[in-house]
């Protein structure tokens, strides 16, 4: 048991390290960020959350650019 112990706390320290996912609407003030993580997402370079959250934000970057665009018309 104690021979495992390094191991372990080895491991524990590098998931401490792991930075956290990022939201979508981090992904929504950096379009450019989310197309190249949604890119990674499909070519399976990319995995987990922030795969949909890429998306998300992304979503939520062209909604707001098309409300802008309508807003300048009226």
């Amino acid at each position: 048991m104690i021979g495992r112990l390094p191991a372990v706390l080895g491991l524990a320290g590098l998931a401490a390290c792991t930075p956290a996912p990022r939201s979508a609407s981090y992904f929504e003030a950096h379009p450019r960020q989310a197309e190249q993580v949604a890119a990674d997402c499909e070519t399976g370079a990319h995995r987990g959350r922030e795969c949909g959250e890429a998306l998300a934000g992304l979503a939520a970057a062209q909604r707001s650019a098309r409300m802008n665009a309508y807003h300048r018309v009226f």
